[in-house]
């Protein structure tokens, strides 16, 4: 019999994953891919997530636009040395032996972050530089790096609202799904640069044909459409402007979700979010609450990285304030900006506020520290 990549027999996946607990808390973990490019990282990682009791492995499989996985549409990553060698196969077969989920993490819009563009003529960026997200004075994510190196950009974004980018990547995450035995599909970076982003040019053409304003002029105080706008009028498009670049991220995560419950059912579709809902909404056009609310995330992972304990505090509030599901909430803790026992201190504030699911980032932290993570799994259990 030849299976696929990953491929366990269904009634073996079956016995294997009902045996674990799921009523008991989930005690997860990013992995960064630097961490999984050799059999010998692989086997360290899983080593570790057995030893320590971890129950959920959220691994990065697709960090700027590549594979860490044998793919056809997407280029191989550069940073594994073999080129037989599948890490998300060998992470699979290895964590479903020890009864150990796994979530295939793939960052979504974001596509590059180096200084030097990719060499690669196949990488997306380079295939389709017309795909790279623009901001409001018309300047290309693809000049801002290249010129300047990042200039306090996080790095190159793929356009959320161009219909091509949204067909490309629902067909990478189908790929994925459809070939490997995954628990869970995660999403990261689901959203925009910053509320300065959209203008593409596909984008504002298609806003243009809806609703006959381009909204590049809106932010241009001499434009021909703006002097003739009232205050009413004003308020009007940018309310329309900012709901088509929030539905353009929504519609991916809505035709995912249809896809995962006819081609993949079962698999858990999870999403790295903003910790404060309002920003999300409003800056990132990252509408999580909503996409809970109506069931196209099984579960959200809001990134609650701060390192002081009142901005923690602060964030734990402005999210019960949305009145959602704890049960669907995974609480995300930062590692690499501050002590372990700040970071157990988080993880026992996040339980008593009624959260006890925690996701960790990020292992990176134990390959550096071993003896950092003493503090946190005390916490943990």
């Amino acid at each position: 019999m030849i299976l696929k990549a990953g491929f366990f027999p269904a009634f073996l996946i079956l016995v294997l994953l009902n045996a674990a607990d799921d009523s008991r808390p989930r005690q997860a973990i990013w992995v960064v891919r630097t961490s999984i490019t050799t059999p010998e990282k692989v086997d360290r990682l899983l080593k570790f997530a057995e030893l320590n009791g971890y129950t959920d492995l959220f691994v990065q499989v697709r960090g700027r636009g590549d594979a860490f996985y044998n793919s056809r549409l997407v280029p191989r990553s550069n940073r594994i040395p073999n080129e037989f060698f599948d890490p998300l196969a060998a992470i699979i077969s290895g964590a479903h032996a020890r009864e150990i989920r796994v979530h295939a993490w793939v960052n979504v819009y974001m596509a590059w972050s180096a200084r030097q563009l990719p060499r690669d003529p196949n990488h997306i960026i380079n295939r389709h530089p017309d795909w790279v997200e623009t901001n409001s004075r018309g300047e290309s994510d693809l000049d801002l790096i290249a010129g300047n190196g990042r200039n306090g950009r996080e790095g190159i974004y793929l356009s959320p609202v161009h219909p091509d980018v949204r067909e490309h990547l629902l067909a990478v995450f189908h790929e994925i799904i459809t070939n490997y035995r995954v628990d869970g599909l995660h999403l990261d970076y689901v959203r925009f640069q910053d509320r300065d982003y959209g203008y593409n040019r596909t984008s504002r053409k298609e806003f243009l044909m809806r609703h006959s304003v381009d909204p590049i002029t809106l932010g241009n105080p001499n434009g021909s459409y703006w002097y003739r706008m009232d205050d009413t009028d004003k308020e009007h498009y940018w309310d329309r402007w900012n709901d088509f670049r929030r539905d353009g991220v929504t519609s991916l995560v809505r035709e995912l979700r249809t896809m995962i419950d006819l081609e993949a059912p079962g698999v858990v579709l999870t999403a790295a979010v903003k910790p404060n809902p309002k920003a999300a909404q409003t800056r990132y056009f990252q509408d999580w609450p909503t996409w809970l609310r109506t069931g196209l995330l099984d579960a959200a992972i809001p990134m609650n990285y701060a390192k002081e304990a009142r901005d923690f505090e602060n964030n734990l509030y402005l999210i019960e304030q949305e009145n959602l599901d704890t049960k669907r909430i995974y609480m995300g803790i930062a590692t690499y900006n501050q002590t372990s026992v700040q970071s157990a201190d988080k993880i026992l504030r996040a339980k008593r506020s009624g959260y006890p699911d925690i996701v960790v980032f990020s292992y990176e932290t134990y390959v550096e520290d071993p003896r950092y993570f003493d503090a946190l799994h005390r916490a943990l259990k």
